[in-house]
């Protein structure tokens, strides 16, 4: 075993070892830096150790470098540019419209991507007070849920959902379904409702699910959704991975034709008394 001194792989210093009894140098280097690739101290889109650093931190040729750059590049991690060193493939960002109820689905199928919803868990429990509030009941499923996209996970989602409106909630049907679309099916239409949405630090849970570190900062969308009459169809907390980003549309408000208007209706009110003092 050769241990070699301090060296900077990754922004951070520490001692590499490299047994040259437990398999080929190239390996071991490809090994260290995909553990910190997934443990994303090499950050998406960060540039690696040129091969001459990599070289000298690990006391092996450009060749064994070569190899096991070679290997990352070969299963997508990493992009090789000539002249100019290698990268971690930048995060691909997936979009959603934070002023949408629902239709995730849709939308990231707009961009290409496909939606694949796994359900955790769906069971009757007892839900917070919050909940009760919001749905006006405390007769519900509760339903865990993990959304992913080609495979990458997406969202984790804690739904609390009324029982007396849908007592048949089937696990099997939400694989891979929209949640949305049995209500439907059902003949309740769900409409929208307020949604908040805040970063919060992953606790160890959710970096396990989204595949992130603990304590990275996350989007937590929470909300609650009605029908047309205002009844609660559905309270829910979504946590999504690090590269969603929200699309919101926005519109100033117009301020100056409010005032015409009050000016001209101002003006048609004194107009109207002058014509009734005439006439009496």
């Amino acid at each position: 075993m050769v241990r070699l001194g301090a060296t900077d792989i990754g922004d951070r210093r520490e001692d590499t070892v490299l047994d040259r009894d437990a398999g080929p140098l190239y390996a071991q280097i490809r090994d260290h830096l995909l553990g910190q690739i997934n443990a994303r101290e090499l950050a998406p889109g960060s540039p690696l150790p040129t091969e001459e650093e990599l070289q000298q931190s690990f006391g092996v040729s450009r060749s064994v470098v070569r190899q096991a750059l070679g290997e990352l590049a070969d299963r997508g991690l990493i992009i090789k540019q000539r002249g100019r060193g290698s990268v971690v493939v930048p995060a691909v960002e997936h979009h959603r419209r934070a002023n949408q109820a629902g239709g995730l689905r849709q939308q990231l199928a707009s961009a290409g991507q496909d939606l694949q919803t796994r359900v955790l868990l769906l069971e009757r429990r007892d839900p917070p007070r919050r909940v009760v509030e919001q749905l006006d009941t405390g007769a519900v499923w509760y339903l865990e849920r993990l959304r992913s996209v080609q495979d990458e996970a997406l969202i984790y989602m804690q739904t609390w959902v009324p029982a007396d409106l849908f007592p048949d909630l089937d696990k099997a049907a939400l694989d891979n379904g929209s949640l949305h679309d049995a209500m439907r099916s059902t003949g309740v239409h769900p409409e929208g409702g307020q949604r908040h949405v805040e970063a919060v630090p992953a606790d160890a849970t959710l970096a396990a699910y989204l595949q992130c570190r603990e304590s990275e900062p996350i989007m937590l969308m929470r909300g609650v959704t009605r029908d047309r009459t205002g009844r609660g169809l559905e309270s829910f907390s979504a946590w999504h991975r690090p590269g969603t980003v929200f699309d919101i549309d926005a519109h100033v408000n117009d301020a100056q034709p409010m005032l015409e208007r009050l000016e001209r209706a101002g003006a048609l009110l004194a107009e109207a008394e002058q014509l009734l003092k005439g006439t009496g």
